[in-house]
C-alpha cells in the first residue's frame, strides 16, 4: 500500500513539474519578452504561426527531462540545435538579442523547475514519508 501511494505522489509531482515548466514557462517567458518585441516588425512571420511558443514548450520539457536525469551537458545540444535553425536570422542584432533572452529565460525556467521538484522530492523522502510509513504501518 505504501509503495503504491509513494508512486502516485511521485507521478503527480512530476506531472505538476512538467505542466508548470511547459505552460507556466510559456506565460513567464512571453510576459517577460513582451516589451522587447520589435515594434517595426509589421510583416507576416516567415515560419509557422505560433511555432516559437510550441518550440519553447518542447524545449522546456526536454531540458526538464535532461535536468531530472542529471544530464546537464546534454542541455547545450538543445541550445545548439535551436541556434542552427535560426542561424541566418541571428545576424540581425535585435532578433539575436530577443532570441538569446527568450532561450536563456526558457532554459532558466526549466532548470529552476527541476531544482524545485528535486528539492520537494528530497524533502518528502527525508521528512514526511518516514512519518507516513510509520502511520500506515508498512
Amino acid at each position: 500500500m505504501f509503495q503504491l501511494d509513494l508512486f502516485v505522489i511521485l507521478v503527480l509531482l512530476y506531472l505538476c513539474a512538467y505542466l508548470w515548466a511547459i505552460f507556466g514557462g510559456a506565460f513567464f517567458v512571453g510576459h517577460f519578452l513582451s516589451p522587447y518585441k520589435d515594434p517595426k516588425s509589421t510583416e507576416k512571420p516567415m515560419g509557422l504561426s505560433g511555432a516559437g511558443k510550441k518550440i519553447g514548450q518542447v524545449e522546456r520539457a526536454i531540458i526538464l527531462t535532461l535536468a531530472l536525469m542529471g544530464e546537464f551537458g546534454a542541455i547545450s545540444f538543445v541550445f545548439v540545435a535551436k541556434s542552427m535553425a535560426r542561424f541566418e536570422q541571428l545576424k540581425e542584432r535585435h532578433f539575436a538579442e530577443y532570441y538569446l533572452l527568450g532561450t536563456l529565460l526558457s532554459i532558466f525556467f526549466a532548470l529552476a523547475t527541476a531544482i524545485l521538484i528535486q528539492g520537494i522530492i528530497t524533502l518528502l523522502t527525508v521528512t514526511i514519508l518516514p512519518e507516513l510509513q510509520n502511520l500506515w504501518g508498512s
